[in-house]
Formats: structure tokens, C-alpha cells, sequence
């Protein structure tokens, strides 16, 4: 299967197991069809994910920060009142066991490791959380943020999945929540923005809710990979995602390791006033001006 140019796991059914190719032991279990959820087994040792808690300690975490939305922006809305945990970035010069990781995740994704960002260490504290969110860039949410735009090469150069490794056992809180799991896709059709946003029975939950949705639980050395487009190359709002309150004296280590369709340091692309993905996706410009009524019309 292919998703936006690159390949793409079949789900199949849940429960349903396939083997990858290329990493003996490894398999894919289905966890979920809208969105693509799929837990890998046996992806990394309880070994290497302490070497990997054990690193980033040592790089000096600092407060993570989100990309903030227009409306957000506007009301002065703080990064703490969405997202409180730690962060480091680990680079592959940084470990032997990183850069084997980096590389063992083109094997599982099937995209070659240039696709790759670095890893994006996390540190939960008791009752840190990351309210629901989305990996990739909806661009209908920045609609005057014309750098937003420029790199994600307006709308086509973003994280089609992301490989998640928890790395110690949380026994309260801290689960990954889905709460759109197996609601509708909008307007399958579309190529996206505000008019593919919401359909019958798809809505959005509360941001800040844990209650309702597919949970994974934090267990040392679990791996799940997902995906956060379509295979048509839009990109899906079902993969919506939090990271839940953290139990009272319980700390959560896990890893982001993103995986874009597009080499990781393609650099922003130019502007373009008459880009079509302007008018698809509401582009507001800060001066005033509005695309041209005579924007090309092909579509991407």
C-alpha cells in the first residue's frame, strides 16, 4: 500500500499479525483501522530503552512546547496549559543504540531513514499531560502563519507516521488516548481543509479528556507505530492523540520518532501566491491580500 508516496502497512482487521520483513522476531499486530494503529512486537529491548532514559538525562531536559494555533495565539494561551512535560532531542552521533534505532525504523516503516527526525526524548512527571492533538499540520488552524506554510510546503511535506517507544512501566495514568478511533472520514473525496472537517458522527472530544477512547498503557520497551495520513494523502483527524495525566509519584519516559514523507532536511519551500492548497485551506494573509481568483487549479 502506498501513503502519499511512500508505503504504508495494511491493517487489515484488528488483531490480524504480519511479520517485517528484514527484522527477524518483529511483527505488526493491528490495534486499529481509523486510525492505523499498530503495535510492534519486539521492536526494541527493555536494555536499550533504559540506555535511552539513561542518555537523555544526561542532555538537560527542557519544557516542551507545541506549535501554536492562530486562535491561540490571539487569546495568549500559554504552552503549559495544553502541554507540561520535558524534552530532549538525541541525535544518532549521540549513541550507537540511537542510530541503530534510526535505522531499524526505515526497516519497520519502509521509508528510508533520511525521512527520519532525530528522536524527541520525553519526561511525564506526576500529573504532567499533552492534551489531544494532532502530529500533523492542519493548516486551516494557521491561516495567517505564513513559515507554517512554507514548511510544510503547504500542506505536502509533514509526518506521515510516527513510531512511539515507551521506555519504563507507568502503573497509573500516563496511557496514549485515541478518542476518534473508528469515527467516519469526512468527505473521502476531499483533498482536505475546513469543509472535510466534520461529518456525521465525527466530532471532535474535549481536548483535555481522558475518558473516552482507544488507551494504550505505558509498558517498558512497547512500541506502537501509527499513521497520520491516508493513504490518499490527506491527512487523517482520526489520529488525534493525548498523552494522559501521569499517577501521583509515577514518572513516564517514552519517544516520539516521527517519519516524514519527504527527506527530514528538505528545506521550506518558496512562496506561492497562487498555490491552490491557499484557497483549500483558508489562507488569511496578515496584509490583507487574498489569493488569486485566477490560482491555478491543479490539484496535489
Amino acid at each position: 500500500l502506498i501513503e502519499a508516496g511512500q508505503w504504508m502497512w495494511p491493517a487489515v482487521l484488528v488483531g490480524f499479525i504480519q511479520n517485517v520483513s528484514g527484522l527477524p522476531g518483529v511483527r505488526l499486530r493491528t490495534v486499529s483501522l481509523r486510525p492505523v494503529i499498530l503495535e510492534v512486537e519486539s521492536f526494541m529491548t527493555q536494555q536499550e530503552a533504559s540506555e535511552i532514559m539513561a542518555l537523555g538525562a544526561q542532555q538537560g531536559l527542557t519544557a516542551s512546547q507545541g506549535q501554536m494555533q492562530s486562535n491561540d495565539l490571539k487569546k495568549g494561551t500559554s504552552h503549559a496549559s495544553f502541554r507540561t512535560s520535558r524534552q530532549a532531542w538525541l541525535h544518532n552521533e549521540l549513541s550507537l543504540v540511537i542510530a541503530d534505532l534510526d535505522e531499524r525504523t526505515a526497516k519497520l516503516t519502509r521509508i528510508p531513514a533520511a525521512h527520519n527526525e532525530p528522536m524527541q526524548l520525553l519526561r511525564y512527571d506526576a500529573g504532567n499531560y499533552y492534551h489531544a492533538h494532532l502530529d500533523w499540520t492542519e493548516l486551516d488552524l494557521y491561516p495567517d502563519q505564513r513559515q507554517i506554510w512554507l514548511d510544510s510546503h503547504f500542506g505536502h511535506f509533514d509526518r506521515i507516521a510516527t513510531v512511539f517507544w515507551y521506555l519504563n512501566d507507568v502503573q497509573q495514568g500516563g496511557h496514549t488516548i485515541f478518542p476518534k478511533r473508528g469515527q467516519p472520514i469526512c468527505a473521502p473525496g476531499s483533498l482536505g481543509g475546513p469543509s472535510a472537517r466534520y461529518c456525521r458522527g465525527a466530532l471532535d472530544p474535549d481536548m483535555d479528556s481522558c475518558t473516552k477512547g482507544l488507551k494504550v498503557k505505558p509498558r517498558r520497551a512497547r512500541t506502537i507505530l501509527w499513521y497520520n495520513f491516508l493513504a490518499t494523502g490527506r491527512g487523517d483527524r482520526n489520529a488525534l492523540h493525548a498523552g494522559c495525566a501521569v499517577g501521583e509519584n509515577e514518572t513516564k519516559w517514552s519517544v516520539n520518532k516521527w517519519v516524514r514523507n519527504k527527506p527530514w532536511t528538505t528545506p521550506s519551500a518558496p512562496w506561492t501566491p497562487n498555490h491552490p492548497a491557499l484557497k483549500r485551506f483558508g489562507w488569511r494573509d496578515p496584509n490583507g491580500q487574498e489569493p488569486s481568483e485566477d490560482a491555478c487549479l491543479i490539484s496535489f
